[in-house]
């Protein structure tokens, strides 16, 4: 606004503008020229302050609008509720988070946007904002009914007072079904892993780490209530071989099957854990005596012993178990599955498909297991493995009709170890493979080094062969590559197999022995009756020879049913043309017995003794 001093005085009114003569002259000239300046003024002030009334008028409403723009379009939705409920403003935001128009929610209570039920937690809501005076929050659930897409709504209301006067609340609706969702999923993920880290991923079993913590808790509950306490630790028979025959998706299938049939055979205090490969933990508590662990333990190999049913058909297995007991084998949680699992290794070397209790001795066999098995890994890398040879002869002729290769380890420390300290060790790993093609290459080579040196050609070497090595693909031809690379006669080689093997043999495995007999090269049942041998099986394959069992021999009494079983082996294979050998024959009494069964073959330490090359041929010159 333009001050006083700024005008120009003798301008405002000019000279001769002057009025007709009246009151002023009374006042005088001078004074009605000032009367006159300061009413311009005082216009000029006006038109001034209109001006700047209209323009803050103008920048007034430009603000309304953008603060209604603001309040329509902000990112979370705005509403005014009365003491009732009712929506007496809301935003655009929010009016699209019901899915309905503005106009339509202006007026209507909030409750019945909601989805049903929470009416009364909206009315508690709005109770408590007036009842104090502060700033209150609800979760509320809507359904859009747009798309039907369920929303989660955070509510935070504070009291207000409304243009009018009236009391009224001021709701913020912030939509948090994303963050809901993101926490849920983040909580999910947190489970997820807390499972994880106390269970096994393939089975859902409890690992090893809850099993202690279990164990311990029964462990001090059966200090507390004087009972006893029972941990078995159980592992699958071969089934490593099983995995490498069917692969590894079937062993977890199978693996799977057997954490079910283990949980079935529990009480629902018990507990039952995976370990890692196919070795679990159960607990079992309360107990009374050892007997109850021992019958639990039967019905485990027997329920076990069930066929599985995958996708390559009915599958056999067995379990070893070995069982600890809490006050008896120890106190402390580790040290009851350390020990169960030295009984564990004590079932395996006792025949498999059984339990043992513990024994102080086990832990020491448990550990020198561990230090074999550290070893076995280098042994045909360093050079380790040696054969010795066994002659088999012919009792009515004096002839050597064959030489059966038999695998040592000469361990650096422990000396020339015999094969059941380290076979079965081996089979468990898979080192079995190596060690049979290390046995076939040096025995084949040491049968021509033989040839080359003059001995009979009608000696056949004898080698032992495990199911892993037969089933292995492409065994049929690097055999032949290998009696080719030798030039080595295939009548001159004859792969023994155990009973077993030839029992269960798949139709894959019986036309591998086909190929092998196709070959020229012999097959023998080692070990023929030691069980339960299946005769009439026997007739459908394609083999030379049999060997009865050690067992069969070392039971022979005169008139003895082990006497009567030879003899039936014996008819049986010479009526299917076959070379029946009596394996293990230490004392001249069986001798007798056999010579007077009609027995001309046989094989053991009466005669010889598993020998080294050099001692083998001294004893061919001897013998004939």
């Amino acid at each position: 606004m333009p001050r006083r001093s700024d005008i120009d005085v003798d301008n405002a009114v000019p000279s001769d503008e002057k009025g007709p003569p009246g009151p002023s002259h009374l006042c005088g000239d001078d004074e009605v020229r000032r009367i006159m300046q300061d009413l311009r003024i005082h216009q000029i002030e006006l038109d001034q302050q209109n001006r700047e009334l209209r323009e803050a008028q103008h920048a007034l409403e430009i603000s309304r609008d953008r603060y209604a723009h603001l309040y329509d379009w902000a990112p979370v939705g705005y509403c005014t509720l009365d003491h009732s409920g009712l929506i007496r403003e809301i935003n655009l935001t929010a009016a699209s988070l019901f899915g309905v128009e503005r106009t339509r929610l202006l007026g209507s209570p909030l409750r019945s946007h909601l989805d049903r039920g929470q009416g009364p937690a909206l009315r508690k809501h709005l109770e408590r904002v007036r009842r104090t005076g502060q700033r209150q929050t609800l979760i509320a659930h809507l359904t859009s009914a747009q798309d039907g897409q369920t929303f989660e709504l955070r509510l935070d209301s504070e009291p207000a007072v409304a243009d009018d006067g009236t009391p009224v609340c001021l709701t913020v609706l912030l939509d948090t079904t994303e963050q809901r969702r993101l926490l849920d999923q983040l909580k999910a993920r947190e489970q997820e892993l807390s499972f994880l880290a106390l269970h096994d991923s393939l089975t859902g079993l409890p690992n090893r780490s809850l099993f202690e913590d279990r164990l311990k808790q029964a462990i001090a509950d059966a200090r507390r209530d004087q009972h006893r306490v029972a941990v078995f630790f159980v592992d699958l028979d071969r089934f490593k071989s099983l995995n490498d025959r069917f692969g590894h998706a079937f062993g977890d299938r199978i693996l799977k099957l057997v954490a079910k049939r283990l949980c079935e055979r529990v009480r629902q205090r018990d507990s039952v854990a995976r370990i890692g490969g196919d070795e679990f933990l159960m607990l079992f508590a309360p107990l009374q005596t050892m007997d109850a662990a021992g019958l639990i333990g039967q019905k485990l190999i027997d329920a076990m012993s069930q066929p599985f049913t995958g996708l390559h058909g009915a599958v056999q297995l067995s379990v070893s178990i070995g069982i600890s007991m809490y006050p008896d084998d120890g106190v402390d949680a580790v040290d009851l599955i350390r020990h169960a699992d030295a009984a564990m290794y004590i079932a395996k070397g006792e025949g498999r498909s059984t339990f043992r209790f513990y024994r102080n001795e086990m832990t020491k066999l448990a550990y020198e297991r561990v230090r074999l098995l550290a070893c076995l890994h280098k042994a045909v890398v360093n050079g380790e493995l040696v054969l010795l040879f066994q002659p088999q002869l012919a009792l009515d002729s004096r002839r050597i009709l064959g030489v059966e290769a038999l695998v040592r380890w000469e361990h650096p420390l422990l000396g020339l170890l015999p094969p059941e300290r380290f076979l079965p060790l081996a089979e468990e790993t898979g080192l079995i493979g190596d060690i049979d093609r290390w046995v076939l290459r040096a025995a084949c080579t040491q049968r021509k080094r033989w040839q080359a040196a003059g001995l009979d050609e009608m000696v056949v070497l004898k080698v032992n062969l495990s199911q892993r090595q037969l089933e292995q693909p492409g065994f049929v031809e690097s055999l032949d590559a290998l009696l080719r690379e030798l030039d080595l006669d295939p009548q001159l080689l004859c792969l023994e197999l155990k009973e077993q093997v030839f029992m269960a043999a798949s139709s894959a495995t019986m036309a591998t022995l086909h190929r092998l007999k196709a070959l020229d090269v012999g097959l023998s049942i080692d070990q023929f009756g030691g069980v339960s041998s299946a005769f009439g099986e026997v007739r459908r394959l394609p083999i030379s020879e049999l060997k009865i069992d050690k067992s069969v021999i070392d039971g022979l009494v005169e008139g003895g049913d082990d006497a009567a079983i030879a003899k039936a082996i014996l008819a049986f294979g010479m009526s299917l043309g076959m070379r029946v050998v009596a394996l293990g024959v230490e004392t001249e009494g069986q001798a007798q017995l056999l010579r007077q069964a009609g027995f001309t073959s046989a094989q053991g330490d009466l005669y010889a003794a598993p020998v080294d090359t050099e001692q083998l041929m001294a004893f061919v010159k001897s013998w004939t």
